[in-house]
């Protein structure tokens, strides 16, 4: 049975990437004025070619993206945790003073506001009803039916927990990049595929001496009630700028002996291995600084597959050179 992969020819690696030939690279910049004479060369220079038919390509689940110029949004990373005691209390007293026949709420509860929390019979017989000011949850009570209470009694306590509050740890070397109002995604490990939205609020003015750290306050939308306090949080602070030119999926980017490098499409079946330069990496993409050009295909599923198989051939030949 034929091979669904048939390699015409391979690069050898340490060849492709050792012997000081430097592929043409395009910047996001230049790319307009360079990549016309990079494509001409590589034309005219085939050996590191892999010939796949369309239908093997299909098979093996290659799909390639033609490249265009991104606008990523540039942002720094912090760590943290969902804060407690920075939260918002909101006590429920007694309605007036009688007897507590009914406790609606338990520790933990969730509770709109306007719930019952409460029924207080009078010593007149006057039935009286607490009710929450505010939707949150219930982190303390502080009685139990049949107690006698008053109009200062506490009868429990409930915190907003959406918005909750988080504390940003941010490195002294990206204090220059912080600042109030500015967006941030949310994420923990409880939660590995959700984001949260969330703002910075204020910076402490302090910083701490060993870390080399600052506190960050920042507020963080939780409508389903799925952070808790105490959660350790990612958090992807954007700054408001962005980097403008060449990204691809950071699942299309191998590495190779001599750095990184993508494999390029240049015909119906033919791909070419062409070293990179990387730059930053934002939401799974990657900066492009050298090496590629808005037009370019690039193979962004299966490429892994593809360094293997350049990988077993290479081997290969070394073999046979033995």
């Amino acid at each position: 049975m034929k091979n669904l992969i048939h390699l015409v020819a391979i690069l050898a690696l340490a060849g492709a990437y050792g012997c000081g030939e430097k592929t043409p690279a395009a910047t996001a910049e230049t790319a307009g004025s360079e990549a016309g004479h990079g494509h001409e060369e590589e034309t005219g220079h085939e050996a590191g070619l892999l010939e796949i038919a369309p239908a093997a390509q299909r098979a093996a689940g290659i799909r390639t993206e033609t490249l265009r110029r991104a606008s990523v949004p540039e942002t720094f990373q912090a760590m943290g945790r969902v804060m407690q005691d920075a939260q918002k209390p909101h006590h429920i007293t007694a309605a007036g003073a009688g007897r507590l026949e009914t406790l609606a709420v338990t520790l933990g509860q969730a509770v709109g506001a306007g719930a019952e929390v409460a029924v207080i019979k009078t010593p007149a017989g006057k039935t009286l009803r607490a009710v929450a000011p505010h939707k949150g949850i219930v982190t303390a009570v502080h009685a139990a039916e049949g107690d006698q209470v008053n109009e200062m009694s506490f009868l429990a306590t409930i915190t907003d927990v959406d918005p909750l509050w988080g504390v940003l740890d941010i490195p002294e070397r990206s204090l220059d990049s912080v600042t109030p109002g500015q967006k941030a995604e949310i994420r923990t490990a409880a939660y590995p595929r959700a984001v949260f939205a969330g703002t910075v609020v204020s910076v402490s003015p302090e910083i701490d001496t060993l870390s080399r750290t600052v506190k960050a306050r920042v507020s963080i939308a939780n409508p389903a009630n799925r952070l808790k306090f105490g959660m350790f949080i990612d958090a992807a602070v954007h700054t408001g700028g962005y980097f403008h030119g060449v990204a691809v999926r950071a699942d299309a980017v191998q590495n190779g002996p001599a750095g990184p490098f993508v494999f390029v499409k240049k015909s119906e079946d033919g791909f070419l291995p062409r070293p990179v330069e990387t730059g930053r990496e934002k939401d799974g993409l990657v900066e492009i600084k050298k090496g590629l050009a808005p037009g370019d295909k690039v193979v962004v599923e299966g490429a892994y597959l593809l360094k293997s198989e350049m990988m077993k051939a290479q081997m290969g030949e070394d073999e046979h050179a033995h």
